[in-house]
């Protein structure tokens, strides 16, 4: 479709192919899919010009940008290493529904998720910001509108930075409702494609931090339409890190070059390919990264680290074989290191 085009028509190359696409996928997938190609075409005219992504975009918001990671529970050895790494946000996972098991009253849920938070706040104290990520969106049983309020307005007073995704993304307006009776910050984004997905969360102002993944809402050029819609509605950005090292660091140059982006996630995971490949774009210290000025994206595969990992079919975790949707099997377990999420 774009071989023997010129890579640096990156937008005339993107709406080539978004309109190829209208048949079968206008959205989801297939914008998932062009916005890979667009991501390649943007780090093929950075190194071309020898210069970052982040440059092209009109340069630098930020000197370093404040990263969170995510975490099981309350493992206060865990908590404590990571705060020690420099982390001062942690996000927790709604490890709760993640196993099957028989149904939980909203007592019993309320308690639990209390119970969550507090755990955490004995191990961290009041230094460190909370994050909780319900992700109804992969549950098999996601939250309804009432439950979610109810859970969200008990943790209002353990001051969350963000309750991420606490209903379904197609639900703005239960979002609208949750948004109008509790305190707590609300987030969501990280599944939709094209800035026509999240212009229902724009005009009814749903939620106040936005989660575009550049790798799955159609690439860098619609990632900034978004930001840029996020900033004229006075939202805050989030993206949503969560793929390969070039993801990540699509997503940081994106990150970098808007004013009203103000935190990113980086993988905390013992995996020495992931970061010996970030690490060539993004230096990761005291719970900041900071761009290395590396032209493109900033990535680069040597030869050295090909031996040294080289390439296994069928390893790794994939969303296939991944805990989703939830609840999973409680006889599942990942059988190695995520490598294959970086």
């Amino acid at each position: 479709m774009v071989e023997g085009e010129d890579p640096f028509d990156i937008h005339a190359l993107w709406r080539k192919m978004q309109v190829k696409a209208l048949r079968w996928a206008p959205v989801g997938p297939s914008i998932s899919a062009l916005g890979g190609v667009e991501i390649a075409l943007w780090d093929i005219l950075g190194k071309a010009l020898d210069t970052p992504v982040y440059q092209l975009l009109g340069g630098k918001a930020h000197d370093d940008l404040r990263c969170y990671t995510s975490i099981a529970n309350a493992n206060k050895p865990q908590a404590e290493r990571l705060v020690n790494e420099g982390y001062s946000a942690l996000k927790v996972a709604h490890v709760g529904e993640m196993l099957q098991e028989r149904h939980i009253s909203i007592p019993d849920l309320i308690s639990q998720e209390r119970a969550k938070v507090e755990a955490m706040r004995e191990v961290l104290g009041d230094s460190v910001d909370l994050i909780l990520d319900p992700g109804m969106p992969f549950n098999r049983k996601p939250w309804l509108a009432d439950t979610a309020l109810r859970v969200v307005r008990a943790l209002d007073e353990y001051q969350l930075l963000w309750m991420e995704q606490p209903v379904l993304q197609t639900n703005v307006d239960d979002y609208v409702r949750i948004r109008e009776l509790c305190e707590t910050p609300l987030a969501a984004g990280e599944n939709e494609t094209l800035l026509h997905g999240y212009k229902p969360f724009f005009e009814k102002r749903a939620i106040d931090i936005v989660q575009p993944d550049v790798t799955w809402c159609g690439g860098i050029a619609e990632d900034m339409k978004i930001m840029a819609a996020a900033d004229a509605h006075d939202m805050r950005i989030v993206t949503h890190s969560f793929s390969s090292a070039v993801g990540l660091a699509a997503n940081y140059h994106v990150g970098f070059a808007n004013r009203n982006c103000f935190m990113v996630r980086y993988p905390e995971k013992d995996n020495p390919f992931g970061k010996a490949l970030i690490g060539q774009a993004f230096e990761f210290e005291d719970g900041y990264i900071k761009p290395t000025g590396a032209p493109g994206l900033g990535i680069d595969i040597p030869d050295e680290l090909i031996e040294e990992y080289p390439f296994v079919p069928n390893s790794g975790i994939s969303h296939a074989r991944s805990p989703f949707p939830r609840p999973t099997d409680p006889k599942w377990s990942p059988s190695n290191l995520d490598i294959a999420s970086w």
